[in-house]
């Protein structure tokens, strides 16, 4: 499976991917099973029952080892994610409530400065940022937005013994912004290596087709296994996909709904 592939695939609505994911392994699993029992009977298949299962029991293993290889891959790249959004936001947040530190009158304008840029930079990371980030390509606007944000923080004299000790702090609320950008930036353009989808989409297919060498004279009870296992292969790389790809489609698992929330910042 191409990288681009999962990703689009992660791009669509829940539905749609389930559907995409679930279908195509049902349909590829009867497929194989019409074409197979159309090239042996039931009597010659039922003969390779006691070898086959013994085979195939080892290619389900060895299945699973890749589907767990896959699963912790792609929980790791969901799990360091939003542990980086929840590290950024939080950070902002404290930095507006500081930001009301600074009442006085003549610092009125100073902490309309700090709110605004609170503000600008959740707009440009929801707004800009995180579209250009899917796309690998890198956001200007929310650059600048970063940059002028550190400045009006850091470059804020406190006057009273409130501010000089939330500004103890400032200086580090600043970077934890700072590392949970990059690494978010990071995560963004991070996925589980092509080798490892070709490896998962290949041992899938061989599940897929393997089941229908050996088998009984009911046939029903032989399609239906086959439906299953279809349906567990096709929940597996749904899941794994959702998971590697966090931030991508119109409902992804992370989205950038805590900027939106920080862009009301008054």
């Amino acid at each position: 499976m191409d990288i681009s592939l999962a990703q689009s695939i992660a791009g669509l609505s829940l539905p749609l991917a389930a559907l995409i994911t679930i279908i195509v392994p049902m349909l590829l699993a009867l497929g194989i099973g019409l074409i197979i029992h159309s090239l042996f009977t039931p009597q010659e298949l039922a003969a390779n029952a006691s070898v086959g299962y013994v085979k195939y029991g080892f290619l389900t293993e060895i299945y699973a080892a890749i589907a767990a290889l896959t699963l912790v891959g792609a929980w790791d790249i969901y799990q360091t994610s939003r542990d980086n959004l929840q590290k950024e936001t939080g950070a902002l947040y404290m930095l507006a409530l500081s930001a009301e530190a600074f009442n006085a009158p003549e610092q009125q304008q100073l902490g309309e400065a700090m709110r605004f840029a609170i503000r600008n930079y959740a707009a440009a990371v929801a707004s800009e940022e995180w579209v250009a980030s899917l796309r690998n390509e890198r956001s200007e606007g929310s650059e600048v937005a970063f940059q002028h944000l550190a400045r009006t923080f850091l470059m804020g004299e406190p006057t009273t013994n409130a501010q000089q000790a939330l500004a103890q702090n400032t200086s580090q609320w600043i970077n934890n912004v700072s590392e949970a950008r990059l690494a978010r930036l990071s995560m963004m353009s991070r996925t589980i290596s092509s080798l490892i989808w070709t490896l998962i989409l290949t041992a899938s297919v061989a599940v897929l087709a393997f089941q229908w060498f050996f088998g009984g004279p009911r046939l029903g009870i032989h399609y239906g296994m086959g439906l299953f296992i279809s349906i567990i292969v096709g929940g597996i790389l749904l899941v794994a996909i959702k998971l590697a790809f966090p931030f991508a489609g119109d409902t992804p698992l992370l989205s950038p709904r805590p900027f939106l929330s920080l862009m009301e910042v008054q």
